[in-house]
């Protein structure tokens, strides 16, 4: 099964030219499923999608949500996980309104939203300690000794992409990631753990 990967953290990672990754690890288990190996293929969106677009590549992964403007070319699963970022605080803090207030980030998603809304961003390579607000996708932050705000800045749906009119593969692969939507939130704090040791 040839694979073509773009690489986006926590979703697919290039660790010394091998993949890791959550969607990595989901693409190696549904390959085992159906008697088979990855082969994989490293570049980006543009040249990736082309050659899925063209039947060069079975499959992409690479982080991608259901708002992806190759939706019109190529074919998409169905959504397979709903991540919110969200703004937290830690507790007995209150906060209303990022406005003018300083927030933590930690990926540039989440810093180009929270400066959207008018927020001091704070960037910084991974969240350790939390003094103050923080904003990070849902599952990160129940990792961390914070209290949810009313606060959501975005909600995306998780796709992966097959070539045009694969509908048999999309419907045998919608199957087994649906299967495997409780175990994600854990394998997703897990890969975000592994990232904080290997920094």
């Amino acid at each position: 099964m040839r694979v073509g990967l773009i690489e986006h953290p926590p979703w697919v990672i290039r660790a010394n030219g091998e993949p890791r990754g959550v969607e990595v690890e989901l693409v190696r288990q549904f390959a085992n499923e159906l008697g088979t190996t990855p082969e994989w293929h490293w570049g980006g969106a543009q040249q990736q999608m082309e050659a899925l677009e063209h039947y060069g590549l079975d499959l992409v992964i690479g982080g991608f949500t259901s708002r992806s403007p190759w939706k019109d070319y190529v074919g998409f699963t169905a959504p397979y996980f709903e991540e919110s970022i969200r703004v937290a605080a830690p507790p007995g803090t209150s906060v209303k309104t990022v406005k003018g207030v300083q927030v933590i980030a930690e990926d540039d998603w989440a810093a180009s939203l929270l400066q959207e809304e008018g927020a001091t961003v704070i960037r910084v390579n991974q969240i350790q300690s939390v003094t103050g607000p923080v904003a990070a996708a849902d599952w990160r932050l129940q990792t961390l000794n914070v209290t949810n705000t009313d606060i959501e800045l975005d909600r995306v749906k998780h796709v992966m992409a097959a070539p045009p009119g694969e509908n048999g593969f999309i419907k045998r692969l919608d199957e087994f990631l649906h299967q495997k939507r409780p175990s994600l939130v854990s394998m997703l704090q897990q890969e975000a753990s592994q990232n904080e040791i290997a920094r």
